[in-house]
C-alpha cells in the first residue's frame, strides 16, 4: 500500500460522490461456480407511492399501472427523492423476470437482504410471503409453486415505512433516518433438494499451540431429511491453501445437524492481522450436488477476566468510533458498496479498533469489518422507548434478534449482541433477562450487552449490569449534568456498581446545536474525556459518537433528505473536521518521544506504545521514511508490548526528518 492512500481517502471520496455505483443490470449472475444457481433482482424496478392506500383495491399485486409508476434502481429508498422525502407510508415496487428453463423441478426462493420496514410479497398475483417489523435483517421465501417458465414472472412487492407501534424501531423514538424502500440486495437462488437455509462455523482456538477446530452446524430448510451428506473444503482465505477437505454423513434432526473438523495450525483473527478462512459446504445425493454455500470465518478468542478484556490472551484496551449509516443524502440507507469500503478504511485510518451500530447492518458492512480488523457491536434497534415492551414488541425483539444472529453469526468481527441503548424509567428487568437468555441460546460464544446511559443514577438497578459487560453512554457535562468536572466523581459511583468488572464507554461526543461550541469544543471535550477514562484501569476501551454528522428523522437542523445532527467528526459526506486528525492522534498506539539530530544524515528517534487507551502489543509494525533522494526505507519493528519503549538512529534521513510509522496493512498510525 503506497503511502500517499493511507490517510483519510478525502480525494477519492469526492470523485465517488459524482459516481452511481449501482448494479445497471436486471438480472445479473453473482454466483459463477454454481451452473447460474443465483440471480440478482438489482437493478431497474418500477415504482409508486400509495398515499391513498389504493393499490390493493385497484389489482396493483398483478402490476402496477404505468401511468402510475417510474423506474427506479433497487437497491432503493424513496425517502432521498424530491417529494417523498419525507413521506411515510405504502409504496409498490414491481419487477419482471424470466426464469431460465433448466431451473425446471427445483427449490425456488428469493431473498431479500433488507426491506423497510414491513413487506409483502407477490409473485404473479399470488401472495408468497410477508415480513413485518423487521426493516434491517434479511428474509428468504419460497416461491417455488408461483413461478412460471413458459412467460416472464411478474414479482411486487408492497412496503411500508410509517412509525408503527410493533416495530423496532418504535414509533418515532429513534436517532436515524427512516428510509423506505428495498433497501438491499435482492436475488433469486434454485437448488435441489435438500438445499441449505444457513451454514454457522463456531471456531475454537488452542491459543497455547495455535491450532483450530471448528464445529459446524447445517440448518437445512426441509423438515423430513433424515440424514446428509455434506462435503466441506476449508481453505486459507488469503493465501488460498487448503488446510482440510472432508465428506460427512450426517443426522439430521428437525433440520439441523452438526459437526467439528479438526484444522491443526491456523492464524487467529485480530484487529492487526485480520486472518479469514473459507469453508465451502456442498450437499451432495445420488443425482448429484443440490446446492452449495459459502462461509468465511476466523478464529479468535474474547474472554472476561476480572475487570480485563482479553482478545487471543491478550488484556488490550481499545479506540473505537461509531457510523451512522443513511447519512449522506446522496444515498440515504442505500449506501453502495465502494461508499461503505470508504467508510470503513477511515476507521482505520484513524486508528479504530472497535465498533458499534444501532441497528442491524448489511452483511457486506460486516464482511469489511472482517477484513480490515475491527471489533462489532451489532444492537436490536430498541432506542430510549418503550420503556417496556409488549407481548408483540417481545415477539418482534425474537424475530430481529434471531434474524440479525442467523444472518451474521460467521463473522468474526462481531463480539457482541446489543439488546437495547438508552431505556430509562420504569423498565421489566424479566423481559431483559428473557432477551439475553434468548440471545445466549441462539449464540453462546459471544456477550450480550444492555447499553446503558444512566448507570451513574440508577447504579446496581441499572439494566447494563444484566449484561456480559457494563456499558456507559457517558455525556457528563453536555446531556448530562451541568459540568464535566462531574465526571471524577460518577466514576466512583460507577465503580462501586459493576464490581470487579470491566466498563465499556458505548458513547460520548457533541451534538450540535443542541450544544453550542463547535468543532473547537469538540475537541476540548475529546481530550478531556478520553484521558478521564483512561485513568481508570477498568474502562476497557470505548466507542466514540461519531464519526460523521448524521441524517435523522429527529434531526434539529435542515430539511428533508437533508436533516441531520451535527455530532461527527466528518460532515455527511465524510470530509473530515479538525477533530477528525486529534481523535486520530489520541487513538494511536505510539508516541513519538524524542527526535533528535546525530549529525546532517542521521535523526535518533524514540517512540513509546501507549499503555493507557489504546492499550495492546504491537506485532508486524514498521518504521518508514525516505532520503534526499526519495529512496524509501523501512524498518521492522520488533514486538512491542504495552509501554515499551523503541529507539533507534536513522540513516540517510530526508533533511526534515520526517519519518512514520505504519501497520502491519499498510495504514498509517503516526507521522513526524
Amino acid at each position: 500500500m503506497k503511502n500517499k492512500i493511507l490517510s483519510f481517502p478525502l480525494l477519492f471520496l469526492l470523485i465517488f460522490m459524482f459516481t452511481d455505483c449501482k448494479n445497471d443490470s436486471s438480472v445479473k449472475k453473482i454466483n459463477k461456480d454454481y451452473d447460474e444457481a443465483v440471480l440478482s433482482l438489482d437493478g431497474n424496478w418500477e415504482f409508486a407511492i400509495d398515499s391513498t392506500k389504493l393499490g390493493y383495491k385497484k389489482d396493483w399485486v398483478n402490476g402496477i399501472p404505468s401511468k402510475s409508476s417510474r423506474t427506479v434502481k433497487v437497491p432503493h429508498t424513496w425517502n432521498i427523492e424530491d417529494k417523498t422525502e419525507d413521506y411515510f407510508g405504502l409504496a409498490w415496487y414491481q419487477k419482471e423476470i424470466k426464469l431460465p428453463s433448466g431451473w425446471k423441478g427445483k427449490n425456488i426462493r428469493i431473498k431479500f437482504e433488507a426491506v423497510y420496514h414491513d413487506a409483502v410479497v407477490y409473485v404473479n398475483g399470488k401472495k408468497v410471503g410477508e415480513n413485518s417489523n423487521a426493516g434491517y435483517t434479511p428474509f428468504t421465501l419460497d416461491i417455488t409453486k408461483f413461478v412460471s417458465y413458459e412467460k416472464s414472472n411478474i414479482i411486487v412487492v408492497s412496503v411500508n415505512n410509517e412509525f408503527s407501534k410493533n416495530n423496532l424501531p418504535y414509533e418515532k423514538s429513534f436517532d436515524w433516518g427512516n428510509d423506505g424502500g428495498i433497501i438491499r440486495s435482492v436475488s433469486i437462488k434454485a437448488t435441489g433438494k435438500p438445499s441449505f437455509k444457513y451454514v454457522h462455523v463456531t471456531p475454537k482456538i488452542e491459543l497455547k499451540d495455535s491450532t483450530g477446530i471448528i464445529k459446524v452446524v447445517v440448518k437445512l430448510w426441509e423438515k423430513n431429511v433424515n440424514e446428509v451428506q455434506v462435503d466441506f473444503n476449508i481453505k486459507d482465505q488469503k493465501t488460498a491453501v487448503i488446510l482440510k477437505t472432508v465428506s460427512k454423513k450426517l443426522k439430521v434432526i428437525n433440520g439441523e445437524c452438526s459437526t467439528s473438523i479438526y484444522l491443526g495450525k491456523i492464524k487467529p483473527w485480530h484487529f492487526d492481522s485480520p486472518n479469514l478462512y473459507e469453508l465451502e459446504s456442498e450437499i451432495k445425493t445420488d443425482l448429484g450436488i443440490t446446492d452449495k454455500q459459502f462461509s468465511v470465518f476466523g478464529f479468535k478468542k474474547v474472554e472476561i477476566v476480572g475487570d480485563q478484556f482479553f482478545l487471543n490472551g491478550e488484556s488490550i484496551r481499545l479506540p473505537g468510533i461509531e457510523y451512522m449509516p443513511g447519512s449522506n443524502p446522496k444515498y440515504g440507507i442505500v449506501e453502495p458498496k465502494r461508499y461503505m469500503d470508504s467508510i470503513v478504511r477511515s476507521m482505520k485510518d484513524l486508528n479504530i479498533c472497535i465498533t458499534r451500530f444501532h441497528w442491524q447492518q448489511d452483511d457486506y458492512m460486516l464482511s469489511l469489518m472482517d477484513k480490515y480488523g475491527i471489533l462489532v457491536q451489532e444492537e436490536l434497534p430498541w432506542w430510549q422507548n418503550p420503556k417496556r415492551l409488549t407481548p408483540q414488541l417481545v415477539l418482534t425483539a425474537h424475530k430481529q434478534l434471531s434474524d440479525m444472529i442467523d444472518a451474521h453469526y460467521n463473522h468474526p468481527s462481531v463480539f457482541s449482541w446489543g439488546i437495547s441503548n438508552e431505556i430509562n424509567g420504569d423498565t421489566d428487568k424479566k423481559t431483559y433477562i428473557a432477551l439475553r437468555n434468548f440471545v445466549k441460546n441462539k449464540d453462546s460464544m459471544r456477550f450480550v450487552t444492555i447499553v446503558s446511559n444512566r448507570i451513574w443514577e440508577k447504579q446496581k438497578e441499572d439494566e447494563t449490569l444484566l449484561g456480559d459487560i457494563p456499558t456507559w453512554n457517558e455525556y457528563i457535562g453536555t446531556w448530562h449534568g451541568k459540568d464535566r468536572n462531574e465526571l471524577p466523581n460518577k466514576f466512583d459511583i460507577v465503580k462501586s456498581a459493576i464490581g470487579k468488572r470491566p466498563l465499556l464507554i458505548t458513547e460520548n461526543g457533541l451534538c450540535e446545536p443542541a450544544n453550542s461550541g463547535g468543532d473547537t469544543r469538540r475537541i476540548d471535550d475529546m481530550l478531556f474525556h478520553i484521558k478521564e477514562w483512561s485513568s481508570q484501569p477498568y474502562v476497557m476501551g470505548y466507542i466514540y459518537f461519531c464519526l460523521n454528522d448524521y441524517r435523522t428523522q429527529m434531526g434539529e437542523e435542515g430539511f428533508g433528505k437533508f436533516k441531520i445532527r451535527r455530532h461527527g467528526i466528518t460532515d455527511v459526506a465524510l470530509n473530515p473536521k479538525p477533530s477528525y486528525y486529534v481523535l486520530k492522534q489520541l487513538a494511536s498506539p505510539v508516541d513519538i518521544t524524542k527526535v533528535e539530530r546525530v549529525n546532517n544524515s542521521t535523526a535518533k528517534i524514540e517512540i513509546k506504545v501507549k499503555n493507557t487507551i489504546p492499550s495492546y502489543t504491537l506485532r508486524g509494525y514498521k518504521l518508514q521514511y525516505k532520503n534526499n533522494a526519495n529512496k524509501l526505507f523501512e524498518i521492522k519493528l520488533p514486538i512491542l508490548k504495552a509501554g515499551d519503549t523503541f529507539a533507534i538512529n536513522l540513516k540517510e534521513i530526508n533533511a526534515r526528518f520526517a519519518f512514520q510509522i505504519v501497520r502491519p496493512d499498510g495504514f498509517l498510525v503516526i507521522k513526524y
